[in-house]
């Protein structure tokens, strides 16, 4: 098997070698023809136990297997194997489940057994999610384990189990997961305000680029600023003609914002190509699975939705068509996993981003796995997914799991070895002003990390909160994909983290990056609804600034969805052994790359940008007509 080959391998079957080498498991040894999940419990560290948790119904929703893993795995490696007949050859819609879900015998003994504890099996969307419904007690017994009450240091009240989830040893060989044993998954987006920020610096709003009232970047200057324009002026097949995106959400928005900023940047005529897809009945009328708990009339993130959308367009506004996928926020994650389930299973989005994650402790093994078989079947299916890296630099759970808050930490999916990973970057003291076509300000461009203000001490670590920085770091979670290859990818820094499998490397993010900063932010339009939670209604202007790695992950979608419209429409798929081959080769033509030398910020809150690869800016930031050019015709 070629190196390009064996980074496929990591998608399933190297997983349980990050979380075995941990010692995980703790506590007393497993029940009786019980097998542990390993990696399945971590202890929650500064928090109380306020007691039993008791419900009379609850759901849970198991994890299954697939069916021949080694033969889907060598299949996925040859997709993306140059040298294999089945290089590009995407697998047509339906075709993933046809050939990888559980087997009816093995789907048969998992309810079987369940039923046998009591609790109520029913099918989901997904062939590879079994949902069991029963009370905490009899799901307690059946998975052998123990969900205690908790409060955080900082009050949050929260369940979660106690101890390692366990299944019948007779079918550990068909079970990975159990999601819903815990509420701790509350996937939030990735973005700053610029008004926010320079509230906390007790500055004055600054005014920055062409858009209204000085509020930020225009998708013209963006373009500009990364080298756009040779792909732009081939016409519409530079620009997303052709091609179906889509954006992950969990909130709703206000549709007319988005018309707003296109007649405003794109043109009076322009209207935009949306199609709303709501999944378990979206966030304003969701019908939540039973026994979880959703954020209903929920429009408290309507910022993001609008921003995913208004960046998207701006760099690809010849799209066909962009799905707005949107589904209710819950406790548990089965939302979130039946939304991706949902787009791979329909699989007409050519490219997908996403803005929503959650720190990898935060979500658990057995969520990043229920994702991974996900993620691995639109990689087959030819699907791109980029995702922002997150907003609090090196110290991902900062805001989301106060057990792993101080430590370095990364988020999910952003780690997944078949998503790219989308960084920060800052264009600094440079502002191009009302200037529609400015030029790459060469040596301005830095990491992301306001003043260096995010830092591992106790007032960086506020920093971070406060002003946001590029999210990078080792997973958890996933080895090294072998793609993941190039000067300065492996370094002494990259091996922090990883210490759970001796001399092994592990999955690094970001991939790449492109500008995140609030304070050289990107112009949005938003007012939102006076009737709803809106956060857009709180804006001191329709017009603002914002920034954060929700802007630069939609930017880096529109650019795969350019990519795919130059080449005729043939989808690329996941993007990374195509980008880290540029770092190999074409680099200083296809990125430019963020070294620290000379600069502040200099690092992301621990992890130094360098020359070439690094954990703060990953590649580096795009020159999209060359990465555009190269990604369309490989």
């Amino acid at each position: 098997m070629t190196s390009r080959a064996r980074a496929f391998g990591v998608g399933l079957t190297c997983l349980g070698l990050l979380v075995a080498g941990g010692g995980a498991v703790a506590g007393a040894a497993p029940h009786r023809g019980m097998t542990p999940i390993r990696g399945s419990f971590t202890r929650p560290a500064g928090a109380t136990v306020q007691g039993a948790y008791r419900k009379a119904a609850m759901s849970v929703e198991v994890v299954l297997k697939p069916r021949d893993q080694a033969g889907m795995n060598r299949s996925l490696a040859d997709l993306y194997d140059p040298s294999s007949p089945s290089y590009h050859h995407w697998l047509p819609r339906g075709r993933f489940a046809r050939l990888y879900a559980p087997s009816a015998a093995s789907r048969a003994g998992v309810a079987a057994a369940l039923r046998g504890e009591g609790l109520t099996v029913s099918a989901t969307r997904s062939p590879f999610l079994m949902r069991a419904t029963g009370s905490s007690a009899q799901v307690q017994r059946a998975f052998g384990t123990t969900i205690l009450r908790y409060r955080s240091a900082r009050g949050t009240s929260f369940h979660a189990n106690a101890s390692p989830i366990e299944v019948p040893s007779a079918l550990a060989a068909d079970v990975q997961g159990v999601v819903g044993l815990s509420n701790t998954v509350r996937l939030h987006p990735a973005y700053v305000r610029t008004t926010t920020a320079a509230a906390h610096r007790g500055q004055k709003l600054p005014r920055y680029g062409a858009g209204p009232g000085g509020s930020g970047l225009s998708p013209q200057q963006v373009r500009s600023l990364y080298g756009a324009g040779a792909l732009f002026a081939r016409g519409p097949r530079g620009r997303g003609k052709g091609t179906v995106s889509a954006v992950f959400e969990l909130s709703g928005y206000t549709q007319h914002d988005i018309t707003v900023f296109a007649h405003t940047f794109l043109g009076a005529d322009y209207t935009p190509p949306l199609r709303t897809v709501n999944v378990d009945g979206g966030p304003v009328h969701g019908t939540c699975p039973k026994h979880d708990h959703c954020f209903r009339h929920d429009f408290s993130s309507d910022i993001e939705v609008v921003a995913d959308i208004e960046a998207q367009l701006g760099m690809a506004p010849a799209v066909n068509r962009l799905l707005v996928y949107n589904a209710p926020n819950d406790f548990t994650g089965q939302t979130s996993l039946d939304e991706y389930q949902r787009i791979a299973a329909d699989d007409r989005a050519d490219t997908v981003s996403t803005s929503w994650g959650f720190c990898e402790p935060g979500v658990g093994i057995s969520y990043a796995r229920a994702e991974n078989v996900i993620f691995t079947q639109m990689a087959m299916q030819g699907q791109s997914i980029a995702s922002s890296s997150g907003d609090v630099g090196a110290f991902d759970c900062l805001l989301d799991d106060e057990a792993h808050a101080t430590q370095p930490t990364v988020d999910d999916p952003t780690s997944q070895p078949l998503v790219t990973s989308v960084g920060g970057t800052s264009f600094g003291t440079f502002d191009p002003g009302r200037n529609s076509h400015p030029s790459y300000p060469r040596g301005q461009e830095t990491v992301w990390n306001p003043l260096n203000a995010c830092s591992g001490t106790p007032s960086g670590l506020d920093g971070c909160a406060q002003f946001g920085a590029g999210g990078g770091g080792v997973s958890r979670f996933w080895p090294r994909p072998s793609y993941q290859f190039g000067p300065g990818v492996n370094s002494e820094q990259s091996a922090n983290g990883c210490r759970r499998v001796p001399r092994r490397f592990c999955r690094q993010v970001p991939d790449v990056s492109a500008n995140a900063d609030e304070f050289t932010p990107y112009a949005e339009y938003c007012t939102g609804s006076r009737s709803t939670n809106s956060t857009c209604v709180t804006a001191p202007s329709r017009w603002f600034g914002i920034g954060g790695t929700s802007l630069s992950a939609p930017v880096w979608g529109a650019i795969l969805a350019d990519s795919v419209s130059l080449g005729g429409g043939a989808r690329i798929g996941l993007a990374n052994p195509a980008l880290y081959a540029m770092l190999r080769g074409s680099y200083g033509s296809s990125f430019h790359d963020i070294t620290g030398i000379d600069q502040i910020p200099d690092n992301n809150g621990l992890f130094l940008a360098t020359r070439n690869y690094d954990m703060a800016t990953g590649i580096g930031s795009p020159r999209i007509s060359a990465i555009a050019a190269a990604l369309a015709h490989p």
